[in-house]
């Protein structure tokens, strides 16, 4: 990757919203900082947690952007509330328990410079369990937005836009629980050029706690097919879940033909600390 120099680098505005996620937040925090991207702009949006979460994020609290903790309305509000405060030509948001992969920002400021026909990117899922184990993986095919419309299935983690998609298509629908990034990925797919890179980008972790977990069989199942029939989006005749299935399947096979693509080691249960090394400095 040709190297450029920080005058020509783009602003990359990043957004936490975080509520009692003690647990992992000093990972996802972590991540961030250890870019070592010198153009970071890294809001912090926490909800007034009772928790552990102040202490676990004190080490990096002058490094902020922006940081606050007070009771705010929820996920949605805060992410909402962090990119009206950002200003960065490059925009995403990452809650309080994933986390991004080595040299993920440098690689997608690279890539939007290279590409100026692209107004979003994202890359293939890794799944981490609560103790940074590589549990598995989320292999996608090129990015079609036939398919993505119809399936919730861009990993929001490892997804950056232009703020021109943001500034034409607006912020966060706060009224979302759970789909607030299908929602958002399917208005900027109305005017936007989205292009899935062949990489590892970011870490999607599973937990008990997680919305995913809890929420996904009841309030995201009810607010992905508000999005579809706010859109006028229908699935294809006897089509239902066959394009996750098929994900699923190919992610499988991926494992066991023992497959990579840059950004993660090949093969499973090893622990991302090991591509971190022992620096505990947020800068």
């Amino acid at each position: 990757m040709e190297r450029v120099t920080n005058s020509v680098l783009p602003i990359i505005s990043i957004i936490t919203p975080s509520f009692n996620q003690g647990d992992f937040v000093a990972d996802t925090v972590r991540s961030v900082f250890e870019q070592r991207y010198p153009k970071l702009e890294y809001i912090f949006m926490d909800g007034g947690s009772i928790d552990n979460t102040l202490e676990r994020v004190a080490p990096y609290r002058d490094h902020f952007f922006h940081f606050q903790s007070e009771p705010d309305d929820g996920q949605s509000a805060a992410i909402a509330k962090g990119f009206s405060l950002s200003s960065g030509e490059i925009m995403a948001y990452l809650n309080s328990d994933d986390v991004l992969l080595p040299g993920t920002l440098n690689f997608v400021a690279d890539y939007f410079r290279r590409h100026p026909e692209v107004d979003c990117l994202y890359g293939h899922r890794c799944i981490i369990n609560e103790v940074n184990q590589v549990v598995g993986h989320w292999i996608l095919p090129r990015h079609s937005s036939f398919l993505m419309r119809r399936w919730d299935l861009i990993p929001q983690e490892s997804c950056f836009w232009r703020r021109r998609l943001f500034e034409q298509k607006g912020n966060i629908d706060t009224s979302f629980l759970f789909a607030m990034d299908y929602d958002l990925f399917v208005r900027y797919m109305s005017i936007g050029r989205f292009q899935r890179v062949n990489r590892f980008l970011a870490a999607f972790r599973v937990h008990q706690d997680s919305k995913t977990t809890t929420q996904l069989a009841t309030i995201g199942k009810e607010e992905v097919a508000r999005v579809q029939q706010h859109n006028n989006i229908n699935l294809p005749p006897l089509m239902g879940n066959f394009f996750s299935l098929w994900v699923q399947l190919r992610s499988a096979f991926f494992v066991r033909r023992g497959e990579t693509f840059p950004g993660l080691p090949p093969g499973l249960n090893f622990n991302l600390d090991m591509l971190w090394g022992d620096s505990t400095d947020p800068l």
